[in-house]
């Protein structure tokens, strides 16, 4: 219950202030509920801010809104990291000493 109180105030605060710093108005509903329209708003208003306050916020309310995509992990090593990571196929024996070969 206390992220969604956290989140709901986060987003009133966010509506709030860019009304007051750009007049324009930000539908919390769509930015809340659609990835592409949050993507966009917020970027629109990140160049549009100059206050560090709501910039502060924004990117607060964008690491809840948007969670950061997962890398994607390579299906197998290319050949050059293979090869590097393999065993090497001769070993020394120095049982006998240095100068045993």
């Amino acid at each position: 219950m206390d992220e969604k109180l956290e989140k709901a105030q986060l987003m009133a605060r966010f509506k709030l202030m860019v009304k007051r710093s750009l007049s324009q108005s930000v539908d919390l509903e769509r930015l809340d509920r659609e990835p592409a329209y949050a993507r966009e708003r917020l970027a629109e208003i990140e160049e549009a801010a100059l206050d560090e306050e709501l910039l502060v916020l924004l990117l607060r309310l964008r690491d809840l809104l948007l969670p950061a995509p997962l890398p994607d992990l390579p299906a197998a090593l290319p050949p050059a990291v293979e090869a590097v990571t393999a065993m090497p196929k001769e070993t020394r024996n120095y049982k006998m000493g240095a100068r045993a070969w």
